[in-house]
């Protein structure tokens, strides 16, 4: 017999696969036909925290990011259903980790340095730490393409070093000096997972990543800026 925690589990990730990023309403009747036993009062709490919301007496809609729901699953869930989030979403999950580990965030960046047009996907800073994510929402890549993809990101990332004092400019940032860490983030775990220096990682090894991040720095890939004499 399931437990109350297990059951309410299960609903959620009924509702995740029922639901995406487009369409938040699901059945009733199509959650009957997922789930097994009595699950009205997990539902029914889901309804009074505020998860999901009742149309009428057949629908309910989802009233919260799909991403909170994939993170109350718990992080065996995560992993198995990473793929099923939207690119959009996967970004925001992504910055989502980033906050959790202390860090501020900023996606979709635009910037021309020089001859060189660059969008950042997501840019976390912590002090005078700066990591630039090019987040890969692809369910395979092949070592080549990870390695073309690496080598932009690498010089996507030297020339935000090298317009730093531009960059902070335009999002308003103070940090006069920075350690800028390239990365690539992909949905399942790479065969590569490093390519010139540069980490390339699972987005569910991000944690991992981040909180370890000070005995990795010597052995992976890092630009030195500051806003008006720059260096690499």
């Amino acid at each position: 017999m399931s437990t109350a925690r297990e059951t309410t589990l299960k609903v959620i990730e009924s509702i995740f696969m029922l639901t995406s990023e487009g369409n938040r309403i699901f059945s009733l009747n199509s959650l009957k036909v997922i789930m097994h036993g009595d699950y009205t009062k997990a539902l029914d709490k889901l309804v009074e925290e505020g998860v999901v919301s009742r149309v009428n007496d057949k629908y309910l809609r989802v009233t919260v990011p799909r991403l909170q729901l994939l993170i109350m699953m718990g992080s065996e869930s995560i992993i198995s259903h990473i793929n099923d989030l939207s690119w959009s979403e996967f970004e925001e999950f992504i910055s989502f980790i980033m906050r959790q580990e202390g860090y501020e965030t900023l996606r979709g960046v635009r910037l021309t340095m020089g001859n060189i047009k660059g969008e950042f996907d997501i840019i976390g800073y912590r002090g005078s730490i700066v990591i630039v994510v090019e987040a890969k929402h692809w369910l395979s890549i092949s070592n080549s393409e990870l390695e073309t993809i690496v080598s932009k990101h690498i010089n996507k990332v030297k020339a935000l070093a090298d317009n730093w004092s531009r960059f902070t400019r335009k999002v308003k940032l103070t940090i006069s000096e920075a350690s800028i860490y390239p990365l690539i983030v992909t949905l399942k775990a790479p065969q590569l997972q490093s390519y010139g220096n540069v980490p390339i990682i699972a987005s569910h090894q991000l944690p991992s990543f981040l909180e370890n991040l000070e005995s990795l720095k010597d052995n992976i890939l890092y630009f030195k800026a500051r806003q008006e004499t720059l260096g690499a």
